[in-house]
């Protein structure tokens, strides 16, 4: 069986647009919070007086000591390898910090929809993977 190298882009850019309908639709059912605390405040909702306390994420502020100290290492040339993991591993332990902070939520929503949802995405990955398939060579000698 031969195959077309524009068919198999049309391939792609259908099952690319299955896949992302899908992946979005999906998204669409999930509601996403943080992990904040609204307290305190007499005067009421825009009044000013009301705190934000975070509550998943004790001791976050601790990384800001390595971090400080990989930019200053940085910054005056000494330790490079040391400063760059100093640096690298603070951000990377922030953004996970933060990302944990993150409640993720699925709304109410039809088993169909969900089937559908979930056929569209596999059904457009399943596409794409499909036309991104290898060609054979001519003359490779394979019966």
């Amino acid at each position: 069986m031969s195959r077309n190298p524009a068919t198999d882009f049309l391939q792609f850019i259908v099952g690319g647009a299955l896949f992302c309908s899908g992946g979005f639709l999906l998204a669409n059912q999930v509601m996403a919070s943080s992990a904040f605390d609204y307290r305190g405040g007499g005067l009421g909702r825009y009044g000013g007086a009301g705190m934000m306390f975070p509550i998943g994420t004790p001791g976050m502020g601790l990384l800001m000591i390595p971090l400080g100290i990989g930019v200053c290492l940085l910054f005056t040339g000494a330790y490079q390898r040391w400063a760059n993991l100093m640096v690298w591993g603070s951000v990377a332990a922030l953004g996970v910090g933060v990302l944990n902070s993150i409640r993720l939520t699925f709304m109410p929503t039809t088993l169909w929809a969900l089937g559908v949802y979930v056929v569209m995405l596999a059904a457009g990955g399943g596409l794409m993977f499909r036309s991104l398939g290898g060609y054979e060579e001519k003359g490779s000698g394979n019966p």
